[in-house]
């Protein structure tokens, strides 16, 4: 945008951006109906350098597995050709900010900043200012929906993307989710043996740690596996992750 088209578009833009980060950054504009937004501008450089990168990850990869066969992080490279054009994509970040935003609600601390399509496009994203702190303890409530019910998950829950404030009308306290430009969506196969797989833990069900671990892939390793997901000992999963507290070296 020129400085002419800025004029046009909105009564004050700060020049000064409120955060960035490796994609893009964001600042604070008021637009003539007098509504505050925030501008998130993608850098100009980004998609060029991102093609680079996974070109040269997928070259470094190969040549690693060629050296050593049981090298099996090839997918690294599939699933960066896959996720970062999503990224980029802003309008693609919009709509997934509107479909968590329609999702989730029904709870009423969920804050999702409305999109302004009118002035958002592949690289920049016009959306509706929030102000906020920091955390608050629904994220687990909100993030549990997210991965146990609804299969769609926010894959980027940083400090600087979650914000709290207390809304004026209800004087409650919202979370504001920001940075939608990546979701992972789990079938719902994969999802219900993850809710499963939890249940068990919860329980001390070992035989369900085992069979659900097992069709989630992780084979023989899959006391390990439930160690890591959990990060508890393999004795407090044996009694049932609910049944005894966290231990310092935990």
């Amino acid at each position: 945008m020129s400085l002419l088209q800025l004029s046009e578009l909105f009564v004050s833009f700060e020049e000064k951006p409120q955060g960035a980060a490796s994609l893009a950054q964001v600042h604070k504009a008021v637009l003539h109906d007098g509504r505050t937004v925030a501008i998130k501008v993608q850098h100009p450089k980004v998609q060029k350098q991102m093609s680079r990168d996974i070109a040269v990850m997928e070259v470094l990869l190969r040549a690693v597995h060629w050296l050593f066969p049981d090298f099996a992080f090839m997918w690294l490279v599939e699933e960066a050709k896959k996720n970062i054009p999503l990224e980029l994509d802003f309008l693609n970040e919009g709509h997934n900010a509107e479909r968590l935003a329609n999702m989730l609600a029904h709870l009423p601390f969920l804050k999702i900043p409305i999109i302004h399509w009118d002035l958002s496009t592949k690289r920049i994203l016009t959306m509706e200012f929030a102000e906020g702190g920091q955390i608050s303890e629904n994220l687990g409530k909100m993030y549990s929906e997210m991965i146990f019910v609804h299969g769609f998950v926010h894959c980027d829950p940083h400090p600087g993307n979650v914000l709290v404030r207390k809304c004026l009308q209800s004087k409650k306290t919202e979370i504001i989710l920001l940075d939608h430009g990546l979701y992972q969506v789990l079938e719902s196969d994969f999802r219900l043996n993850y809710c499963r797989l939890w249940q068990a833990l919860i329980k001390g069900d070992m035989s369900g740690v085992e069979r659900y671990s097992l069709r989630l892939g992780a084979g023989d390793l899959y006391p390990l596996f439930a160690c890591v997901l959990t990060a508890r000992s393999w004795t407090a999963i044996n009694v049932g992750i609910s049944s005894v507290p966290v231990t310092h070296s935990e």
